[in-house]
């Protein structure tokens, strides 16, 4: 049995019968371990007794040098990590990054330097140095892995950016597993920060994360609390902060599913019109991540093909449906799939599925993130976008990369793609009413 401080300390205080004139308002009947700041509860925002024990074990589990648990997702990690590094500062910002890396920019005031990752997501060290000569900035942020599982090399990565006085801020979000099995890819440990989030894979509910410090972070652990508190709740629930303790201090056994998953992986080649995507190497793709494309359809049609059969993937895209395993899945869950997959009968309308790089439907930057999204603003249909500044991020969800970026004047060719995914069956964020948001002319 691990050492699980915040159980034991809210335990102790429901074993004691109390009087509960405090939040929440249930009193411990709709959990009597969902407690609140209390002497020997202790408080996420100024950690001293069982939260602080706790994060310090995480942080031995995840191979870093200092942990902070999060109630508010990963994206409340990212917004602390860009804004940690200071207003105003150059970011050399993975375009492919989450929507609330954007978000962060602009409470920073921020200036993006964009980067765009090969076609897998996927990026390298020499180019990151070539970035950073051509524009030196304060920061690098990327993400990796991907939605997809495919992982950039960190170390190489960190290397380079440190060489050129620069920090590397990493989205790790979905290699929370990563620390367990020495089967998965490297975690990010060179990075200055990174976080992960633990209800993406981890047997924890959702909006569970953390974020990680690695060895070489310049910012004390005072100056990351003192910005990760202007971005989390006031009212923290010790039921989230349980959940995470459970998931990164007892972890499933993930050496034993991934050997299932060889098994699985077998039986879903071997299926007529069927195809893995992604790479085998360790370094370079999480195993656990199956990327599924069929012949004839388009990953929108695959993910509904297979909702429709009782199988419900995290994320479709044009080429594929992705889903995302753990060691919590029952076995049955996968005859299912396979099942499913073998069911299923291509239309004969062949179509193009493959994935689109993003690169070539960036516009130029017109004004800064802050000054797009504090702007100004209308709203017009997709149709009549190009040639107008964004006033917001826009692309499908999931994954939540923006295709429109605040400040960016939009190219005729990022609205057709917006109108081509949407007419597929994707689901797109950052719309209202389906409309896109412009600034205002003047």
């Amino acid at each position: 049995m691990s050492e699980l401080p915040i159980r034991n300390a809210a335990s102790k205080y429901a074993e004691g019968s109390p009087a509960r004139f405090h939040m929440p308002g249930h009193k411990g009947f709709c959990g009597e371990l969902d407690v609140t700041e209390l002497p020997g509860t202790d408080n996420l925002h100024s950690p001293h007794e069982a939260i602080l024990r706790s994060e310090q074990l995480a942080a031995v589990s995840q191979w870093a040098s200092d942990a902070f648990y999060i109630v508010n997702g990963s994206s409340a990690a990212n917004l602390a990590m860009l804004f940690a590094v200071g207003a105003g500062k150059r970011i050399l910002l993975g375009r492919n990054c989450h929507k609330s890396a954007l978000n962060a920019l602009a409470f920073a005031g921020q200036h993006a330097v964009p980067l765009f990752p090969d076609d897998g997501g996927v990026f390298s060290a020499e180019q990151i140095a070539s970035a950073l000569d051509r524009e030196p900035c304060d920061a690098v942020f990327i993400t990796s892995p991907t939605y997809r599982g495919a992982v950039s090399p960190i170390d190489e990565i960190a290397r380079v950016c440190h060489e050129r006085g620069a920090l590397l801020l990493t989205d790790a979000a979905h290699g929370a597993h990563f620390a367990y099995s020495p089967q998965l890819p490297p975690i990010p440990k060179e990075a200055d920060m990174w976080c992960v989030s633990c209800h993406k894979t981890l047997f924890a509910k959702t909006q569970t994360a953390l974020l990680l410090l690695g060895k070489s972070c310049p910012l004390t652990r005072g100056e990351v609390q003192r910005v990760l508190n202007m971005f989390q709740s006031t009212s923290p629930s010790y039921e989230l902060m349980l959940s995470i303790e459970h998931s990164v201090l007892e972890p499933l056994d993930w050496d034993a599913h991934i050997e299932r998953l060889r098994g699985v992986r077998d039986r879903i080649e071997v299926v007529p019109g069927v195809k893995l995507l992604g790479k085998r190497g360790i370094k370079e793709q999480d195993f656990t991540r199956l990327n599924i494309s069929h012949s004839g359809m388009t990953g929108y049609t695959l993910g509904a093909e297979l909702e429709a059969r009782g199988v419900f993937p995290e994320m479709a895209d044009r080429e594929c449906v992705t889903l995302i395993t753990s060691p919590a899945d029952p076995d049955e869950w996968y005859d299912r799939l396979i099942g499913a997959l073998a069911a299923l009968v291509p239309d004969g309308n062949i179509c193009d599925t493959e994935a689109f790089d993003i690169e070539p439907l960036c516009g130029e930057c017109a004004v800064t993130v802050r000054d797009a999204v504090t702007g100004r603003r209308e709203y017009i249909p997709i149709e009549e976008a190009g040639g107008r500044i964004s006033a917001g991020a826009v692309g499908c969800y999931p994954p939540g990369v923006a295709i429109l970026f605040p400040g960016e004047i939009i190219k005729n060719e990022a609205a057709e793609r917006l109108l081509l995914e949407r007419d597929a069956g994707a689901e797109l964020f950052g719309l209202h009413d389906g409309l896109v948001p412009v600034l205002t002319e003047k």
